[in-house]
């Protein structure tokens, strides 16, 4: 009995073959997209829902979370009491020829705790970020001061002293025009782990409230050095 082989079946129809007919074609292959291409396109896709989104207003901050603070209030906020009063604007010259101007908010402050203690105030963990009403410009600070022009200077509040003259600075670019007010928020504060695992030392990290004063601005005379 011979072998077997494999060999493609043909349907032979009886009679012959109208010469009008096309010849017969390899059916067609669905082509697919490479992976590569595939995900680039999902990827302008998500964008595409992530800018409209964002251009109804989809994320933004909620700010029933911020209270309006009246001025001179004395605000409770992690291991600080804290109030501000008044807020002053100055024309300043750098070192390399900029136009800038200090906002500087003028306060008092204290730490409740038994350790010597400064707020964070730097970049998008510090506590404190200043906004131009006008403008829409928001900053956060440059530095901070404890006690200024007092006889004993700081860099931190000392346990079991009274409120103390406490100032937060922000340098904000020569476009800056000053109004009568400039919002200046301080965040609650929260005392917790922070890290991604779970396993850091807890500290003092902001939470989703926070107090806003709306201080009034005095404009000082430019600076002359």
């Amino acid at each position: 009995m011979p072998a077997e082989t494999s060999v493609s079946r043909v349907w032979l129809d009886e009679g012959e073959v109208n010469p009008t007919w096309s010849p017969p074609t390899a059916p067609s292959r669905r082509r697919s997209l490479p992976p590569g291409a595939a995900w680039a396109l999902v990827s302008a896709a998500l964008v595409a829902v992530v800018a409209l989104i964002w251009a109804l207003d989809g994320f933004e901050r909620r700010t029933d979370l911020i209270r309006p603070t009246a001025v001179g209030s004395l605000v409770s906020t992690g291991p600080y009491e804290l109030r501000f009063t008044t807020a002053t604007a100055q024309q300043r010259t750098t070192y390399d020829d900029q136009v800038v101007w200090r906002v500087t908010a003028v306060g008092e402050g204290r730490t409740t705790g038994d350790v010597t203690i400064a707020p964070d105030y730097l970049g998008d963990d510090g506590m404190f970020v200043a906004k131009d009403p006008v403008s829409g410009l928001v900053t956060t600070p440059e530095s901070q001061s404890f006690r200024p022009g007092g006889f004993v200077s700081s860099n931190a509040f000392t346990p079991g002293l009274p409120l103390q003259p406490f100032r937060v600075e922000f340098e904000l670019p020569g476009t800056y025009r000053p109004g009568p007010t400039i919002s200046f928020v301080v965040f609650d504060l929260e005392f917790r782990d922070n890290s991604l695992l779970g396993d850091q030392e807890p500290q003092w990290r902001n939470a989703d409230e926070a107090s806003r004063f709306e201080l009034p601005v005095e404009v000082l005379p430019p600076a002359t050095s």
